[in-house]
């Protein structure tokens, strides 16, 4: 029997968050907190999900992104948020030999650990995603350098901001969340991404209604104009073995 495989490919009829958040750069304008929020909350979740991964055998299978960055990240113009390209991410007896010798990931976006040569485990992507997140609100990642090395010199060094001061609308208590995320010393930063999801999804919704796929859908419509982007933006993207993040 002639056995073939294949590589399904998801097509994404949306953009990247990078392209988001270059698009405010260029409207001069940030990206509403709340909607901020909720993208790195559903890029948790799918962190989430993939980090709790078990083997037919219940034993935890040890997923490690390590390149969570926004080129990873896929908006669908339906406001679905999806976290994909796990093609360097590591697992039980899959590519640890490689850790210490190479940096994993893109520098600025890198976890202490990542940056160091030093072995990483799912609070790496944590990290990671305190980057991204961090991006979103301020429009800018804090740790890039003029260089590769540069940036990573930047995440092992780099005073961590205040993020109030940066900006004005932004809450001491999703400041708290963010400065936890960027803790340096993992034992110090949360522990899983079940916890930060917690956090960021208790301070979206706690006390109010807070935001949801259709919401960010609208949103990416009003900032995407058909006339600009064309009738169908898409972007297509490998769907092995990318972590859908659901509302």
């Amino acid at each position: 029997v002639n056995v073939q495989y294949y590589m399904t490919m998801e097509y994404v009829r949306g953009i990247n968050l990078e392209q988001f958040i270059n698009r405010h750069s260029e409207l001069n304008r940030p990206v509403p907190l709340d909607l901020a929020v909720f993208i790195a909350s559903r890029v948790c979740r799918g962190l989430s999900y993939a980090h709790d991964k078990k083997d037919r055998q219940n034993r935890p299978l040890g997923i490690v992104h390590r390149d969570v960055n926004p080129k990873n990240v896929m908006l669908a113009m339906e406001g679905d948020v999806k976290l994909t390209d796990f093609g360097i991410a590591k697992a039980l007896d899959l590519m640890y030999n490689e850790e210490g010798k190479i940096i994993p990931g893109k520098d600025e976006y890198l976890s202490p650990e990542g940056a160091s040569f030093a072995i990483t485990d799912s609070r790496a992507d944590l990290f990671s995603l305190g980057v991204v997140m961090s991006e979103i609100i301020l429009g800018k990642n804090i740790f890039r350098g003029a260089d590769r090395p540069q940036s990573r010199r930047n995440i092992l060094t780099l005073p961590v901001p205040d993020f109030t001061t940066l900006r004005p609308d932004l809450e001491a208590k999703l400041a708290a969340i963010m400065q936890k995320t960027l803790q340096r010393d993992r034992e110090q930063r949360y522990q899983s991404a079940a916890a930060l999801l917690t956090d960021l999804e208790l301070y979206l919704y706690s006390d109010r209604y807070g935001p949801t796929n259709e919401k960010l859908a609208v949103y990416l419509a009003e900032i995407f104009p058909v006339a600009q982007f064309g009738a169908t933006p898409a972007v297509p993207h490998s769907f092995r073995p990318a972590t859908r993040a659901q509302p």
